[in-house]
């Protein structure tokens, strides 16, 4: 039996698809003939590498705008359906889309029934026993328009879904509202989808634990045999990318430039477990964390180079094993070129630990930094302080590691005096990387904030907007089957006022990062010896300085977040005069060379790599 695995749009076309990649590899490993189809790719070249970039990176996810022009395709016309949208969606005060940027919406509904024929046509859906669609994001509907097709013309085909748009009790409200699909997976399908390709190759009916399925038109589940989400890792094959490096060397030779190879060292989230922050619904019912043996995880790197090529690797992990600290990265670090790396990572990382990362080829990271201050990230159950957050995205850019950040904002219990806190303090950053994106918090299914939403202090919940305009659902259906949520809070009016101010702010830093005049903040060696302080910060005073040993000693003592008595001390540690430091430590705060966030202060001066308080002493 012959079996695809469908990859639609609008998922990212410069990377293949994990989930396929590792079901290819497990179906040829038993025997199975499988093709995967990289149908996104055909968009992009369709529509254009510049509006399916705007679908992929810019457009506001909650909109589902991809969806919506796919769905058009799937009802059909009906009168003022895109009018009902703009009003509802597109025009919505918080989660819409810039005028400007619509076109490209109106552009994907007129593309899509082209698009879907030629998907269609490109190959002869009927030699394939099962065609299975993995969908994460805006795939859903482009999914299940290309489902429908294969079902009306192939009636023998069966018909897959899973990813994590299907995830737990989702899954159910789709198998049940689309008739056309076979099988649903509810959670990881690694061991159970090629159980259910052997199961129909032999004839034996069974559905594996982990499916839904139809008998006599009812939708029935297959109970898992123990706890979602228990895969042992080291078990999994390597991913199989042969059929997407094949369409970019044939035909999409462009993908080439920037791409990045998803593997995946660890599932689950090891805080998570402890202290689920409220925002995050990643993991679902799958939150258990389990991680692949270091030696496992090099040994697939290896394979996957000597196949591909040295392409970077972007590890899919929410959360980067602590323990790879001790094996894994010093092995990495040991090697002559390291592969480029990504990496998701718990902002509490220690200075050396930052080091180890960028030595191991760890070049970006998402930092895990959504807020700058203390008491919204109780409020999230973040388990670190603002101090530290500030200090790692220092060092990221001291070491060389690209930080990608966010600055979310919304919460009910928050404090909002600590809006105008954030932003004086965002003001003395600007020579750092800026947020990738400052907004209204977003609630997503399975976060504390949906499941709980009461208990953290939200008056009303609802499925985004979008999603009647896409699935003409009954709204209890629609709240099955969403992942986006709208909600209201009773101070929310004030919020988003006080955060637009934020977000201007931060418009503003984007456009320097991006045009090159964001400035620096800076400790540099002085041509006649010692140290100068040079600071060329966009929006403030331009101004440089030799640095006596009493400045250097307290940026030094504040390199990682510490109280003023622990700075005043640890200078005084350096053999530097106590009478003139205590009065130089508020200079230094009033010019925003450290900054005190919340109890400690930590020093937003970038410092020369290998200079410490211990070796300022040496030196003198």
């Amino acid at each position: 039996m012959k079996v695809a695995l469908v990859v639609m749009p609008l998922a990212a076309v410069r990377r293949p698809s994990l989930a396929a990649g590792l079901l290819q590899a497990g179906l040829k490993a038993r025997g199975f003939a499988c093709d995967t189809k990289y149908f996104n790719v055909t968009l992009w070249k369709m529509l254009g590498a510049r509006a399916y970039q705007f679908f992929c990176e810019e457009a506001p996810m909650t909109a589902l705008a991809g969806e919506w022009a796919f769905a058009q395709a799937f009802l059909g016309p009906r009168d003022g359906a895109r009018e009902a949208y703009v009003r509802e969606v597109l025009d919505h005060p918080v989660w819409g889309m810039a005028v400007s940027d619509r076109s490209h919406v109106w552009e994907l509904e007129a593309l899509a029934p082209l698009f879907l024929r030629v998907a269609f046509e490109s190959c002869d859906w009927g030699e394939y026993g099962l065609v299975g669609f993995t969908s994460t994001f805006e795939q859903t509907m482009p999914s299940l328009c290309l489902a429908r097709m294969i079902r009306e013309r192939f009636p023998h085909v069966k018909l897959a879904a899973g990813g994590a748009n299907f995830e737990a009790g989702m899954g159910r409200r789709y198998m049940e509202r689309f008739g056309f699909l076979d099988y649903v997976a509810t959670g990881e399908a690694d061991a159970s989808f090629p159980l259910l390709c052997e199961s129909l190759r032999d004839g034996h009916g069974e559905v594996p634990p982990g499916f839904l399925h139809r008998e006599e038109g009812a939708v029935l589940a297959v109970p898992r045999r123990e706890a979602p989400g228990r895969t042992p890792l080291d078990l999994l094959p390597t991913p199989d990318y042969s059929d997407f490096f094949r369409l970019v060397r044939t035909s999409a030779p462009d993908l080439a430039e920037g791409m990045w190879l998803p593997l995946e060292a660890s599932r689950g989230c090891w805080w998570g477990e402890h202290s689920h922050c409220t925002f995050c619904g990643l993991n679902g019912e799958a939150m258990a964390f389990r991680r692949k043996s270091w030696r496992r995880v090099a040994d697939e790197l290896r394979e996957v180079g000597e196949r591909y090529g040295a392409a970077p690797v972007q590890y899919t992990d929410n959360i980067l094993a602590m323990d790879y600290f001790k094996e894994l990265l010093p092995h990495w670090a040991e090697a002559p070129l390291p592969t480029e790396k990504f990496f998701e990572v718990k902002s509490n990382l220690k200075r050396r630990q930052v080091r180890l990362l960028r030595r191991a080829g760890v070049t970006r990271v998402q930092a895990g930094v959504e807020t700058l201050a203390d008491g919204t990230l109780k409020v999230m159950r973040k388990g670190v302080s603002a101090a530290q957050n500030v200090a790692l995205l220092r060092w990221c850019q001291e070491l060389g590691v690209d930080s990608l950040w966010n600055l979310i904002y919304g919460f009910p219990r928050e404090d909002l005096d600590d809006y105008a806190r954030t932003h004086s303090l965002l003001e003395r950053m600007v020579h750092l990387r800026p947020p990738d994106l400052c907004s209204p918090i977003r609630m997503d299914r399975f976060s504390p904030n949906h499941t709980a939403w009461r208990e953290q202090g939200f008056s009303r919940i609802a499925p985004m907007p979008a999603y009647r305009h896409v699935f003409p659902f009954p709204e209890e259906t629609l709240n099955e089957l969403a992942y986006y949520f709208d909600y209201e809070h009773p101070r929310m009016d004030e919020a988003l006022a006080r955060g637009a101010t934020l977000q201007s702010f931060v418009s503003r830093w984007r456009k320097h990062h991006e045009r090159g005049t964001r400035g620096e903040l800076a400790v540099k060696p002085h041509w006649r010896g010692g140290w100068v302080l040079v600071d060329s910060r966009f929006n403030l005073a331009p101004s440089h300085e030799r640095l006596a040993p009493a400045t250097l000693a307290l940026l030094l003592a504040c390199d990682a977040p510490c109280s003023r008595e622990q700075a005043l001390r640890a200078a005084v540690d350096a053999e530097v005069p106590s009478e003139s430091l205590e009065e130089e430590l508020e200079r230094l705060l009033s010019r925003g060379f450290i900054a005190r966030v919340g109890a400690l202060l930590v020093t937003l001066t970038l410092l020369p790599e290998g200079l410490t308080v211990g070796r300022l002493a040496r030196a003198q």
